[in-house]
């Protein structure tokens, strides 16, 4: 749910990739919605896994894939953006297509009608930018005049009404839109003046106005002009500035707003000190960002490991994830409500220099996209390569485990391999993430005499295929 680069940024930017990589095929960015992800790989296409229930994943059926799955057989796609159960993208002709939910008009089709297709809205080919949130949509055109669609209870497409809409309806008649980004029920955008602007629902103060009364038209937070970025998550908001700082503000109950407590904020508060960042990334109830340096950091709700730390331990600072730095791109869940809670719990980053794709969090419904639906506390990295053999890497072979059952100390013998490297996970009966590490050859020992005595499961997970089997404890 954040802005996206202005399409000339975004063609340079798959240019200079593309140049670099010439070997195989890499992917350039990921984004994900409530249960599932896309990416897009450097020779344009794009692929989708995880729920399908509406149609999200584009593939021509409701089927979930818990494996990378092509959206169709068009080469040509450009940018994408992933709402809570629907998708937008664009083409480089500057077309622009959706798929997926649509009972309150958010695909732009005019209609009501869910697609499991991508679906061409409306004839223009001037679109540069898009943006999906709960369930309503916005993009921008090339002329710099921002339009949304979809549902508008609180007031979320800034029209002055609370009326839904199945087709574009443009903000207003002035061409001065540089930015936007959906939340749930509230959007934020950018002027070309770089002035910030809310619209929606404000009862946890997500709009920044310094109050919590909510408006169907934009409002103006504060009067700085050098903004530069902006993401907005399910109550609350991200924003940079120029001089490379990040700061938060609306609801914070699970830390989101990286202050250091819980407290509701209603205008923008500095995140930390540092000056140096050039990504936000706001997911369901937790946020990313990534400095110069390539590090990423998190912070929030991490209840299903989704900050990828390999802990499930809420974090109310930023904190780094892991030791690296070659993070390209990142991408948290956008949130659904589900009574009192608020789920979207896993997580995608690319990371150079192979341009791998990484994910971390829930995956009950394959939302990880590794071909299991075993969850992850770290970030799982798999290449660019999705062919049949990598998927089929593991599958014609098995594992041993000796001595099994065992006192603490086992091997581990992957037969008919050799010069093979991947993620072993060991989880107990209640599906809690006891041990993860990775591995890098056929055969290995695990120290387990901090665990209990009990029944375990192994997983094995190398390129797109897992094996898994059973150790007992003694």
């Amino acid at each position: 749910m954040k802005i996206i680069a202005k399409f000339i940024i975004c063609t340079v930017f798959f240019l200079a990739i593309n140049n670099l990589i010439v070997a195989q095929d890499t992917w350039l960015k990921v984004d994900c919605g409530t249960e599932f992800c896309l990416a897009l790989k450097s020779d344009r296409t794009l692929w989708a896994w995880g729920s399908n229930l509406n149609g999200q994943l584009g593939i021509g059926s409701t089927v979930t894939q818990v494996i990378p799955t092509q959206v169709g057989l068009d080469a040509d796609w450009i940018d994408f953006a992933t709402g809570s159960f629907h998708v937008l993208a664009t083409k480089d002709d500057g077309s622009l297509w959706a798929w997926g939910l649509n009972t309150t008009g958010q695909l732009g089709i005019g209609n009501t009608t869910q697609k499991t297709v991508p679906t061409r809205v409306g004839e223009e080919n001037d679109w540069v930018e898009v943006q999906a949130g709960l369930a309503h949509s916005a993009a921008i055109k090339s002329d710099s005049t921002l339009w949304l669609w979809g549902y508008n209870q609180y007031g979320q497409l800034g029209n002055g009404n609370e009326i839904n809409q199945t087709t574009p309806v443009e903000l207003d008649t002035l061409h001065h839109w540089y930015g936007v980004s959906c939340g749930a029920g509230h959007t934020l955008a950018l002027k070309t003046d770089r002035s910030l602007w809310a619209f929606g629902v404000n009862l946890t103060g997500q709009l920044g106005d310094s109050s919590t009364t909510s408006s169907s038209i934009p409002v103006s937070i504060g009067n700085d002009t050098d903004w530069e970025d902006i993401a907005a998550g399910y109550e609350y908001s991200l924003a940079r500035k120029a001089d490379s700082t990040i700061w938060s503000w609306g609801f914070n109950g699970n830390g989101q707003l990286g202050l250091g407590g819980t407290s509701q904020r209603n205008f923008p508060n500095r995140i930390g000190n540092a000056s140096n960042w050039r990504n936000i990334e706001a997911g369901s109830t937790f946020a990313f960002a990534i400095n110069s340096s390539n590090q990423l950091y998190c912070w929030g709700f991490n209840q299903y490991g989704q900050l990828g730390l390999g802990n499930t331990t809420q974090q109310n600072v930023p904190v780094q994830v892991g030791e690296e730095s070659n993070y390209t791109s990142i991408s948290g869940a956008s949130g659904a409500a589900s009574g009192n809670s608020v789920f979207g719990g896993h997580s995608a980053a690319i990371q150079a220099p192979n341009y791998s794709l990484c994910t971390t969090g829930a995956n009950y419904i394959g939302q990880l996209g590794n071909g299991s639906e075993t969850p992850s506390e770290y970030f799982i990295c798999e290449t660019g390569e999705l062919n049949t053999g990598i998927s089929a890497h593991l599958n014609d072979n098995q594992f041993l485990i000796f001595p099994n059952p065992s006192s603490g100390l086992i091997s581990i013998q992957i037969e008919g391999e050799t010069n093979i490297k991947g993620i072993c996970t060991i989880t107990n009966m209640l599906g809690q993430t006891m041990y993860h590490q990775r591995f890098t050859s056929d055969r290995f020992d695990i120290d387990l005499h901090h665990l209990n005595p009990g029944i375990y499961h192994i997983t094995l997970q190398s390129g797109r295929s897992s094996l898994s089997s059973r150790l007992v404890l003694e």
